[in-house]
């Protein structure tokens, strides 16, 4: 994929350099290099190019590289840095066309551009008009016209260029040289100027564009970081290596409530804290050892001599110093030096100790499991913390079915529905724009979701499913049909049906319809720890 990209770029610089409009061909080569510099230092080394247009695209280059958080966005995705890449030859060339479309100076560029072409015998007769009107351009200080006058006036003393002398000829084709060279290097300053103060523009423009960019597409890694995280999706992937900037307009929703996400990060955070706690069992191991130790202070067994003064054990031949008075002082200077040679006692004790460690295990149950079908209800009545606790158990429930590799499967419904399969989410962060962007709004129609539920029943993906449905079960009774179906599966298929109700005013005769029933209230203190126990045991049971 990234061999790809890196082709298709290549060539894109290559067709850039060979026709694009702006400037020559060895200019846009010298911008090439130096953009790919910016992205790649080892591998393209920076031209050195004196020339001041270069200088300006080259300030203007390093300008728009400092936008932040732009080169880290690229250095980790290959396919936004080609898209960059692009874009940026794309405005140059956008540039320089909008400022040579808008040239106030066209008319004066092609009086430069007649004059530089008009024959020495048609120029004797009209030279009048050439400092005249320079004279109306330029001021003295920019282009001395009364210089050019005086010397035109002396040197065609004829309207007939063969009255003229050779020699007053080849320096009348001088001086006329002279005058346009110096209108023409004044008129490419102006030019210049008006060109690069266009490109000014453009560049703001196309700086606050790129910046918006970059700010959104992070501002989207930051939406997702949260809940990537806790399904255990790296973001770092291939998934996002191979996103560009074109997600943004496709996200534009999520953007626009960035405090509604923010609110359901900061829930699952808590969600995730307490799992943590229910989830983890902590546990303290003592391990006991036995060894034998010397202990010096126990004389049961000689086992060598030493130097000490312990007058006690010293040794015969020691003590037989004192007999002589001639070895007398040799002992005093030994006891003092402690320097006596003494019996070394010796004996060993059995000692015990004890190590405590603390291990942390994480229950995990191996049992093979089925799939799931999780109905959630998206209805007006759902709006607020309700929508946020769904949400959230929605995500608790696909993290289990991704860590257990069970298909999951998701209908989102009011009076209408939207599907999901949720299975192979980790492969598309779609499925996660989708499901935050799930709109609860509209009236409550269980009907439409059993039927697809019990459809999903019958295929070979989920036909050994059990159906968990979150809704405040605000709604009218099922109809006839719908429980029939629902008691044949429970009956013949043992499917299991699970509702977990949002709302202290359920319809109890449409959860009599499900086996198992777990009730939380939104408003409740505690309820993200509570509704986090009751999924461990949504977990046991499925």
């Amino acid at each position: 994929m990234i061999q790809d990209i890196e082709k298709e770029l290549q060539e894109e610089c290559d067709r850039f350099i060979e026709f694009g409009n702006l400037l020559d061909k060895r200019m846009r080569r010298y911008i090439v290099q130096y953009i790919q510099n910016k992205f790649d230092p080892d591998q393209h080394v920076i031209p050195i190019l004196n020339d001041q247009y270069f200088d300006y695209f080259q300030k203007a280059l390093d300008e728009i590289f400092l936008i932040e958080g732009l080169v880290g966005v690229t250095k980790a995705n290959e396919k936004i840095k080609k898209q960059v890449i692009l874009d940026l030859l794309y405005w140059l060339r956008k540039a320089h066309k909008k400022s040579s479309l808008k040239n106030p100076y066209d008319e004066e560029k092609q009086r430069l551009e007649s004059w530089a072409v008009t024959p020495l015998h048609v120029f004797v007769k009209r030279w009048g008009a050439l400092p005249d009107y320079l004279n109306n351009v330029y001021s003295r200080t920019e282009l001395d016209n009364h210089f050019f006058k005086e010397k035109f006036s002396q040197l065609i003393t004829s309207s007939s260029l063969e009255e003229i002398a050779k020699k007053d000829q080849q320096q009348l084709e001088i001086l006329l040289h002279d005058i346009l060279a110096q209108w023409d290097a004044l008129l490419y300053v102006k030019i210049l100027d008006f060109q690069l103060s266009k490109f000014e523009e453009e560049k703001q423009s196309y700086i606050e564009f790129l910046s918006q960019k970059v700010s959104e597409y992070n501002k989207i890694r930051d939406f997702m970081s949260p809940f990537s995280e806790y399904l255990g999706w790296d973001l770092s992937s291939k998934l996002w290596k191979e996103t560009s900037f074109d997600l943004l307009q496709h996200y534009d929703e999520l953007l626009q409530n960035e405090a509604s996400i923010k609110e359901l990060a900061d829930l699952l955070g808590n969600m995730r804290e307490a799992e943590i706690e229910i989830e983890e069992e902590e546990f303290e191991r003592t391990i006991i050892r036995q060894e034998w130790v010397v202990d010096e202070l126990s004389r049961s067994e000689i086992v060598g001599v030493k130097e000490s003064d312990d007058l006690t054990n010293m040794l015969s031949s020691e003590a037989s110093l004192l007999s002589d008075t001639n070895t007398e002082l040799l002992f005093l200077k030994k006891y003092a030096d402690k320097k006596l040679l003494t019996f070394r006692y010796e004996d060993k004790k059995l000692v015990t100790s004890e190590d405590h460690f603390t291990e942390v295990n994480q229950r995990i149950n191996q049992k093979e499991k089925g799939p799931f079908i999780i109905c959630v209800d998206t209805s007006e009545s759902m709006h607020g913390r309700p929508e946020q606790i769904a949400k959230i158990l929605t995500l608790g429930i696909l993290k289990m079915a991704m860590n257990q590799n069970r298909k999951a499967y998701l209908i989102n419904f009011s009076i209408g529905l939207q599907t999901l399969d949720l299975h192979d989410i980790a492969n598309s962060i779609d499925t996660i724009a989708a499901f935050l962007k799930m709109s609860f709004s509209g009236g409550t129609d269980a009907t439409l979701a059993f039927h697809e539920a019990l459809r999903q029943l019958g295929t070979n993906d989920y036909e050994d499913a059990d159906i968990l449905m979150v809704s405040d079960f605000i709604m009218s009774k099922l109809r006839a049909d719908i429980q029939d179906q629902i008691r044949h599966h429970q009956q013949n298929k043992n499917t299991q049906f699970h509702s977990l109700t949002l709302s202290e005013e359920a319809n109890l005769n449409v959860l009599a319809a499900f086996d198992t029933n777990w009730v939380y209230d939104p408003k409740e203190r505690g309820i993200i720890r509570a509704m986090t126990q009751g999924f461990s045991t949504i977990k046991e049971r499925y």
